[in-house]
């Protein structure tokens, strides 16, 4: 038999347990005697057994009524939480938030926005996930993530990109004879030992192209697959490499850092992209933690061309006075 009885008829059932009377309940809950006497006896037909017996001593359950009770504070209780993950939801701090980003941003980046924003909603969960660019553009394509960071080129049809780009810089280990200068060209690399991410990085190719133009052919001596390991390799005096603000950054808070960053002109960005699904919906959370996200990659941007561009102006500036 399937039970028809709503959640007001369950709510004056339970108020009329606690009280152990009709007329208590009534009053608790604001209704008349008769409303009460009439949902617990519309309770009844649907539940097709006697609740209440009535005696001079008041209102006493039957054995039935006492094991149903049970239930209904289950179900009650669980209809409360449900307004509760109502509430949160439409306030956009219940669920689960997945963010996923680049390896290069998510030790670095990711957590201080992610601080950040638990600092104003404290409440809310949040996951962080690291994969390649590709993979994350995929996933958040598919809706697996709400939202995601990768590098730029790595981009799908089915995304909503806002790009960013960072001003790379040259590491440099420390005492090498160009570790000193305000800026450096691709001539003044020209037999140096060059540590570089794959050939099809977008940052690889840029800087072949900068060689290129230039006249000169980047030739390779090292290659890896991350920034980081790109900046170790660099601390460990076994070349020269160009790499992101977000890593020069880590880098040179280091205790062990051995290496110095120096502009490099022509201007290389890293492009970056905070990524969503073209097809997928936000949710109310990722709403509310994407202006956290864009504040973090836009101060990035502003902070590295600021510094690049007063680098390159003091080199500028150099040059006109030596010549």
């Amino acid at each position: 038999m399937k039970l028809r009885h709503n959640l007001r008829q369950l709510q004056i059932f339970q108020e009329v347990v606690r009280t152990g009377s009709l007329s208590q309940a009534a009053r608790r809950l604001a209704l008349t005697q008769p409303a009460v006497s009439t949902a617990i006896a519309n309770l009844e037909h649907e539940v097709g057994f006697l609740l209440f017996r009535r005696n001079h001593y008041g209102t006493q359950l039957t054995p039935e009524a006492v094991h149903l009770a049970e239930g209904v504070d289950k179900v009650l209780a669980s209809v409360g939480h449900l307004d509760e993950l109502t509430d949160g939801l439409r306030d956009g701090h219940a669920g689960k938030l997945t963010v996923a980003a680049m390896p290069g941003l998510s030790p670095t980046v990711m957590p201080k926005v992610m601080a950040r924003y638990l600092m104003d909603y404290p409440n809310s969960r949040l996951s962080l996930q690291t994969f390649s660019s590709r993979k994350i553009a995929e996933w958040v394509a598919e809706g697996q993530f709400d939202l995601g960071v990768i590098e730029a080129d790595a981009a799908v049809e089915e995304l909503v990109l806002e790009e960013y780009r960072l001003c790379m810089t040259l590491a440099v280990p420390k005492g090498h004879r160009l570790a000193e200068r305000t800026s450096l060209t691709p001539q003044d690399l020209a037999g140096e030992t060059m540590i570089t991410l794959d050939q099809h990085h977008q940052s690889t190719l840029k800087l072949a192209r900068a060689f290129q133009q230039a006249g000169m052919t980047l030739q390779a001596s090292i290659e890896t697959h991350l920034f980081p390991s790109v900046a170790m390799l660099v601390n460990e005096g076994l070349g020269i490499a160009l790499i992101d603000p977000v890593t020069a950054e880590a880098m040179l808070e280091r205790r062990d850092c051995h290496l110095c960053v120096v502009p490099f002109v022509p201007t290389i960005t890293l492009d970056v992209a905070l990524i969503t699904s073209r097809f997928h919906a936000v949710s109310r959370q990722g709403q509310r933690f994407m202006p956290y996200l864009r504040e973090e990659l836009a101060d990035w941007q502003s902070r590295s061309e600021e510094r690049h561009a007063i680098t390159v102006q003091q080199a500028e500036g150099d040059a006109t006075t030596t010549g």
